[in-house]
């Protein structure tokens, strides 16, 4: 391995324990939003939603634009499951904006479901994320 891989491999490495680390950070920014929404309080809600949805944003673009990049430079091989890591990305952010507007309309019943069903499939995707990350090392160099 030559030494610029040797690098690049050494900020992928820490750059997945941050991802690892603002993925438990989104799950704590979720807790406090479904404990608004259990306690009945619209605004508390909307305060929680906002920020779990801007720190989702800022890691969804730190993915995008930072890490993955990096990754694909170490493994062009993973470019397919990158690709769609970063699609899901996009869906996310659609998802986000309709959950805003019920959020705005006060419509947290049906945010509620919604946002259950959303956290889900987030939480699917944070694994298939981490799971790449933890077989890296294990992977071969080119």
């Amino acid at each position: 391995m030559n030494l610029k891989q040797n690098g690049l491999r050494r900020r992928v490495g820490i750059e997945a324990r941050r991802i690892s680390s603002q993925h438990r950070q989104l799950d704590q920014f979720y807790g406090m939003l479904a404990e608004a929404l259990r306690r009945e309080r619209p605004a508390d809600a909307r305060s929680a939603f906002q920020r779990f949805r801007d720190a989702l944003e800022a890691h969804f673009t730190m993915e995008d634009e930072i890490h993955f990049p990096a990754l694909h430079g170490l493994r062009p091989d993973l470019e397919a499951q990158l690709s769609a890591l970063v699609a899901e990305h996009r869906d996310f952010r659609q998802q986000l904006e309709t959950l805003q507007g019920q959020f705005d309309r006060s419509e947290l019943g049906p945010g509620a479901e919604v946002l259950d069903d959303f956290v889900t499939r987030l939480a699917a995707h944070e694994g298939r994320e981490e799971k790449l990350l933890a077989d890296l090392p294990a992977s071969p160099t080119r």
